[in-house]
């Protein structure tokens, strides 16, 4: 009997972590049995992916780097903190009329100011709603006008839709469905913006053995988006987790894709100082070898009462270092 990877990481990883390692969100489940993920031996290796799929798409061992920002603080006051400006500006918004406006205007502005704007907003409705059309006046009202903007948009409808998955409408197929039609409609109102559906890590991880990563995948997308979390922090015990120790769970569900991690992180240890300061390093590394184009530190005190993902001191200064580099992309 052939044993596929995710069974016999699977095996492993039951004994040494527990059901409840997750990344920022726990996620619905959307099916039920054991899934076997493909085989790729490159999971562990360098990988490049294909070129030239997207608008805006870096060299590789370059990427677009950023994170959000958070509410309490200002973009250009943390930019002259930090030394330089953010290479990529995440940031999310809500289907209200406004928010749209609002939406358009800070992808505006950070292209003007030399930033990536990776953009997240949830529809009006379900997923199947926007699967069948019934809201396409809705996503025309932005896709139009950041389609006359110039430069590159990354954009998310609803990321980690895991989280809100289970009512009718509000399946994997309907995800899947939503986000043909957004690139359907992009396709045609705005070639240079890049839809970017955002699953969470928690769904590829092989000690669970209750969803289909595969039924989340969008095949037509031009970039595969995950967010992924070291999920230790002071408060809960749970295992320490590299960045790429993850990313190598998924990396086999994906072929030759780019990949846009929509949010990252990690908590502060006072104990070991210094160690997220270098998982900030070590993520980046490992996204600059393994067809990363885009890389968000999730840097907000909003959280759970297992702590905060804001950046302290020694991890905004490692931030700042990785910020600096030559390799950070720019869009054109």
């Amino acid at each position: 009997m052939r044993i596929g990877r995710r069974q016999l990481l699977g095996a492993g990883a039951c004994v040494a972590l527990s059901a409840a390692t997750t990344s920022c969100h726990d996620a619905e489940p959307g099916s039920s049995g054991t899934v076997t993920a493909p085989a790729d031996p490159t999971a562990t290796t360098a990988r490049v992916p294909r070129p030239d799929l997207f608008p805006g798409q870096p060299a590789p061992g370059t990427l677009y780097y950023g994170a959000s920002v958070p509410y309490h603080r200002s973009l250009s006051d943390w930019e002259s903190d930090l030394g330089t400006r953010l290479g990529l500006n995440r940031s999310y918004f809500t289907p209200d009329d406004n928010e749209v406006s609002q939406l358009v205007a800070r992808c505006r502005d950070d292209l003007a100011h030399g930033r990536m704007p990776h953009v997240s907003i949830k529809p009006h409705g379900t997923w199947s709603d926007v699967a069948a059309g019934r809201r396409d006046s809705w996503l025309a009202s932005m896709l139009a006008p950041l389609g006359e903007l110039a430069g590159p948009v990354i954009f998310t409808l609803h990321h980690e839709p895991e989280n809100d998955a289970g009512p009718p409408g509000m399946q994997p197929a309907d995800f899947v469905g939503m986000q043909r039609r957004a690139l359907g409609l992009a396709a045609d109102l705005a070639p240079s913006v890049v839809v970017a559906p955002v699953l969470q890590h928690w769904t590829f991880d092989p000690a669970r053995h209750d969803v289909d990563p595969g039924a989340w995948l969008v095949e037509e997308a031009p970039v595969a988006g995950f967010d992924v979390y070291n999920p230790w922090s002071p408060l809960n015990g749970k295992e320490w987790r590299s960045f790429g120790s993850k990313m190598d769970e998924v990396l086999p569900w994906l072929g030759d894709k780019p990949i846009v991690i929509g949010e990252h992180g990690c908590r502060d240890d006072p104990a070991n100082p210094g160690i997220a300061a270098q998982w900030i390093r070590d993520a980046a590394d490992y996204a600059r070898t393994h067809g990363v184009v885009s890389l968000s530190y999730y840097n907000s005190r909003t959280s759970g009462p297992e702590g905060s993902w804001e950046l302290t001191e020694p991890m905004e200064s490692a931030f700042a270092e990785q910020l600096a580099s030559a390799w950070v992309a720019r869009p054109a």
